[in-house]
């Protein structure tokens, strides 16, 4: 199916542009507004002196972190760090909503390259796999342009490592953080293995021999002999995995080695960085989670989860230049295991025996894991300068031995296996492979009066892989136990003694949706020019055209296919953006653009998947169709000296079939979360920004040594769901048409969007020291549609990120002539909670999944060298 966005928005804008954009030019004049006027009548002042280098080189609405930003926040990775921009929040710690558009909207590229997602639940990469110690430099684009990925709604992140240092240097930190509810305080685990501390198992969690041998063939296991199938239960017998203990956390550690040099080879110069990096937190989670259908709290419980979290990274980087030529090779390598144990224990509406309570427990082992090498390259040839790259990734999330296992709580407080059927354990694993090859040519025309005009063309490839493998087991039976049987902990419980034909039964769970293999092929060619109109106005003007093929296809161990999808789309997107420097340090940036965002894989798979951390099922929606977009963007910069400004900008995006997470009930408090394409949506906004260097009004020498700092912005989001009464959407659940108004869609606020978003620092520095007291406030954003049945209402799932404040201090100072570095931070001062809750319109609020994150402190020590 072929479908292109019309171009009369762009012409439109176009049109606009005759009054356009800002080319901001450097000048060696001094920092402050009173050089002017002693300047001597032979220098010439340029317009827009003030306009910081990221700002002076990009024609686009765009926010930048630079290393000096890194170091001020004191921030551990990308996400973290990205909290600090206009228009952005950060979901679960790991993911980026830019403008209040959920993260299907952004897109991130590692040095321009695309990058595989490990987690089954997103396309784009959790940004909390990128310490900051190996990042040089991140961007966010907020305005489409040609040159990149057609897969842009809010913004796209672009993420630098660290590349050809200015001189040698050599750093080793050492870590350490301590978490008010989690350190030295009680939490649950279970042993594992010694290895466990790695990050990697050492065999433990893997399918038993005698098992795998079992499931390779083409055979289900219950055609197995009596004695095969014991003996296959009996191999899964591991009391280090299943046996639930509690005791103290210890603190928090990490331990960071980076280094790199450069030197010349002839009049070749050759620079090499390398960086590798462990962490190892404790987190205990302490839950209320309660389930609401109609008028009615079916579910309440109290979840008890501690992880171990263990981060290894590594990167390195080899770079070869001459003046004209550049040739880079990088190397990038994160591993992220947690190790999860948890116990729910409350009232379940479906649960069987007297009380209606249960105590559930489950332990899990989530290792993901993202490698990618890419090889990128510059070549100048007079005015023409050549930039190419080729990339290979893979990501990978490997779920072995995911324990669940259910028991009641009879009239007494005793905890009894008393209904049968109530033990199962899974295996799991996926793999994203991606392969991508871009490039483009550019030719600078030099004008008269200094201006330019850049043409630019360019194209890229990419090809995406995923393989889902899914196995479930369950051991039935176990009616009319023996009282000390009943009675018994999981391991004796399930002992050899007890598995077999009359008691216990290691049964294989297949369906056709068990498992899926997907795919996405884009290939994309572009065109853009960037022409200086004047000596103060810019304009880009490109197209890119962008051809697509995504499949997904669900299949059981034996063959037998599923439910299937296939996305066939080419499109025709322009974009257009203007820069106009109209006054000194003052420049106006408007832009329009077509783009679109694709389901992703998770979302189109029948197979349903678990999500341990939210505790919720997932099933894709095989019906999902792509979401085109159009935006329109402006934006006032105002800049009061280096690095100080005040910035207004405006945006409005319009969106066809966006695709929503949504709840429903497939039995009574019995729930799936799913996906739909609403019929439409507007969402419009506005961004403020300020930022300012200041002395103190005080005469004190204390804090006239000191440069003040300020910075704070805001961002308002006003979405809205639109559903004619005509309007129809695709009922996963029925697999057909039926009218919107069915799910209550019309004027409700877009799923994962946050009305205001503020961020704030305020602080100090000198040549060796430096403290910034930060602020991020995001407000209550829909996290799941409630898929309102009738008789049923499903209320909306209410996520409310609340107020983060932190502080961070950092200082230089030497002993015996050895350079260190001490830095020490508070996270969450206000004691905030991660809340979601749910609103019925009797029962008024309840807490859908709230518990306490405690303060975290930190300090690290790095001795340069």
């Amino acid at each position: 199916m072929r479908r292109a966005l019309s171009f009369s928005g762009a012409l439109l804008a176009t049109t606009m542009f005759l009054s356009p954009a800002a080319l901001a030019q450097e000048a060696d004049t001094a920092d402050t507004p009173d050089a002017a006027a002693s300047t001597p009548d032979d220098v010439v002042v340029v317009r827009g002196q003030y306009i910081p280098e990221p700002q002076r080189q990009t024609a686009q609405v765009a926010s930048f972190i630079t290393p000096e930003d890194l170091t001020r926040s004191g921030d551990s990775n990308a996400a973290i760090a990205l909290t600090r921009l206009s228009g952005l929040s950060i979901v679960g710690g790991r993911f980026a909503y830019v403008r209040g558009l959920g993260d299907r909207y952004s897109a991130a590229l590692l040095n321009g390259s695309p990058l595989p997602s490990p987690e089954p639940l997103r396309r784009t990469v959790p940004l909390d796999l990128f310490p900051s110690d190996v990042l040089d430099t991140i961007s966010v684009q907020k305005t489409y342009s040609s040159n990149y990925p057609a897969e842009f709604g809010g913004g796209l992140i672009d993420l630098r490592t660290l590349r050809l240092p200015a001189e040698g240097f050599l750093n080793v930190s050492v870590g350490t953080s301590y978490n008010t509810y989690t350190t030295q305080n009680t939490g649950i685990y279970h042993y594992g293995s010694d290895w466990d501390w790695t990050g990697w198992d050492n065999g433990l969690r893997e399918v038993p021999r005698v098992l795998r041998g079992y499931l390779q063939g083409s055979q289900p296991l219950s055609s197995r002999t009596d004695a095969e199938i014991e003996a296959a239960g009996e191999s899964l017998l591991n009391s280090p995995i299943s046996v639930i203990q509690s005791g103290d956390l210890r603190p928090n550690s990490s331990f960071g080695i980076d280094g790199g040099d450069a030197w010349y080879v002839g009049d070749l110069e050759v620079g090499f960085v390398a960086a590798a990096g462990y962490s190892q937190d404790w987190e205990t989670q302490r839950a209320r989670r309660q389930f609401v259908l109609g008028d009615i709290i079916g579910n309440d419980f109290t979840t008890t989860e501690t992880s171990l979290n263990v981060t290894v990274n590594g990167l390195a980087s080899l770079s070869a230049s001459t003046d004209n030529h550049e040739v880079q090779a990088t190397t990038f390598y994160v591993h992220t295991t947690s190790k999860e144990t948890q116990i729910d224990t409350g009232r379940d509406f479906n649960a069987q025996g007297a009380t209606g309570l249960v105590w559930d427990e489950s332990s899990g082992w989530y290792e993901r894991e993202l490698a990618m090498f890419q090889l990128s390259g510059e070549h100048t040839f007079g005015d023409l300068e050549l930039r190419w790259r080729g990339a290979t990734a893979q990501a990978s999330r490997d779920a072995p031995y995911q324990r669940s296992l259910r028991r009641f709580i009879d009239a007494n407080g005793d905890i009894l296996y008393s209904v049968a059927n109530n033990y199962s354990i899974a295996f799991s694993d996926l793999t994203d492979d991606i392969t991508s090859f871009g490039g483009e040519a550019v030719y600078t025309i030099n004008w008269q009066d200094g201006r330019q005009l850049e043409l630019m063309v360019g194209g890229d490839t990419s090809s995406t892989d995923r393989s889902f493998n899914f196995t479930a087991l369950r051991f039935a039976g176990g009616n009319s136990l023996p009282d000390d049987v009943q009675r018994a902990r999981p391991d004796y419980l399930f002992s050899p003694d007890n598995i077999d034909p009359n008691r216990f039964v290691l049964q294989e769970i297949a369906t056709p949706n068990d498992s899926y293999a997907a795919s996405l092929d884009v290939d994309a060619l572009f065109a853009q020019a960037n022409i200086d109109i004047t000596s103060f106005i810019r304009a880009t003007i490109g197209v890119r055209y962008e051809d697509a093929t995504e499949t997904v296809q669900t299949f059981d161990r034996f063959g037998n296919l599923g439910a299937g999808s296939l996305l066939e789309n080419d499109y025709l997107l322009p974009a257009a953006t203007l820069t106009w420097n109209f006054a000194d340090d003052l420049q106006l940036r408007l832009g329009y653009s077509e783009t679109i965002a694709r389901p992703q894989f998770r979302e189109l798979a029948r197979s349903a998947f678990f999500d341990p951390e939210s505790e919720r099922l997932y099933r894709g929606n095989s019906g999902l169709v792509d979401s085109t977009i159009r935006n329109y963007d402006a934006r006032l910069e105002y800049y009061l000296g280096r690095d100080q400004f005040i910035t207004v900008a405006g945006f409005y995006k319009q969106l066809e079939d966006p695709i929503e997470e949504v709840q429903f009930s497939t039995s009574t408090f019995v729930f799936e979360t799913t996906f739909i394409n609403s019929p439409e949506a507007t969402v419009q906004g506005v961004e403020l920004e300020y930022r300012t260097y200041f002395q103190m009004p005080l005469d004190i020498e204390w804090f006239q040594d000191r440069d003040w700092r300020f910075s704070v912005n805001y961002t308002f989001t006003d979405s809205e769901v639109q559903a004619g009464a005509n309007d129809q959407v695709f009922d996963p659940i029925t697999g057909s048409l039926r009218p919107a108004s069915l799910y209550n869609l019309d004027g409700s606020q877009l799923q994962g969007t946050s009305e205001n978003i503020v961020n704030a620092q305020f602080g100090w520095e000198t040549d060796v020291e430096q403290l910034t007291l930060l602020l991020n406030w995001v407000d209550d954003r829909i996290l799941q549609r409630g898929l309102t049945q009738p008789g049923a209402e499903l209320p909306d799932v209410i996520e409310a990120p609340g107020i983060q404040l932190d502080l961070n201090y950092r200082r230089d100072f030497e002993i015996d002539g050895q350079s260190f570095t001490v830095q020490a931070g508070a996270r969450n001062l206000l004691d905030e909670d991660h809340r979601e809750f749910q609103i019925n319109p009797t029962i008024g609020e309840t807490e859908f999944n709230t518990y306490e994150r405690g303060r975290t402190f930190q300090v690290s020590l790095t001795a340069h060298f």
